[in-house]
């Protein structure tokens, strides 16, 4: 009977650790989702990116792919890309269509749409309203992404953005 009451008790201790694990890593998750989502819908969004540096981004974060070769590391890269960015493109609007979430990872589909107000990807400014989508890997670390990888449609915004014949 000793046996089986210890056996029980150690089973309960497993239980609840697994339990508990469990439930940190969806708190986690949950974490990550949200620091995603205000990155896009307010910072992106809202025109509030500056304000939402620090609070978003791992101070040693990286771009896996960089869209621009000079591309810096950590958040004043960000805070460089996001200038290009506001300078390339007016009225640009985010809508997150897909979002997977684990604690450790971040996957997002993305709609954009915006217009072309200054030089991009070798291309002059055109005044030319263009919409991609794009899809987007974190690597999460404490609630802040630490690297991204995005894939966009290029040749899809290269081809809106191309002058009339």
């Amino acid at each position: 009977m000793k046996k089986l009451r210890v056996l029980c008790f150690f089973s309960l201790i497993a239980f609840l650790f697994t339990q508990c694990v469990a439930s940190r890593q969806l708190r986690l998750a949950q974490k990550n989702a949200e620091t995603v989502r205000l990155w896009f819908e307010e910072g992106w969004n809202h025109n509030r990116n500056e304000e939402l540096l620090e609070r978003v981004f791992a101070p040693d974060w990286e771009d896996g792919n960089p869209l621009r070769a000079d591309q810096t590391v950590g958040i004043e890269g960000m805070r460089q890309f996001v200038k290009f960015y506001q300078k390339a493109f007016a009225d640009a609007h985010f809508t997150i269509t897909h979002l997977f979430a684990t604690d450790k990872q971040v996957a997002i589909r993305y709609e954009v749409s915006a217009i072309h107000v200054g030089d991009a990807f070798g291309v002059p400014k055109t005044g030319k309203h263009f919409t991609s989508t794009g899809i987007l890997i974190y690597d999460m670390e404490n609630g802040k992404i630490r690297r991204s990888w995005q894939e966009l449609d290029l040749m899809g915004i290269l081809k809106q953005l191309k002058p009339e014949d």
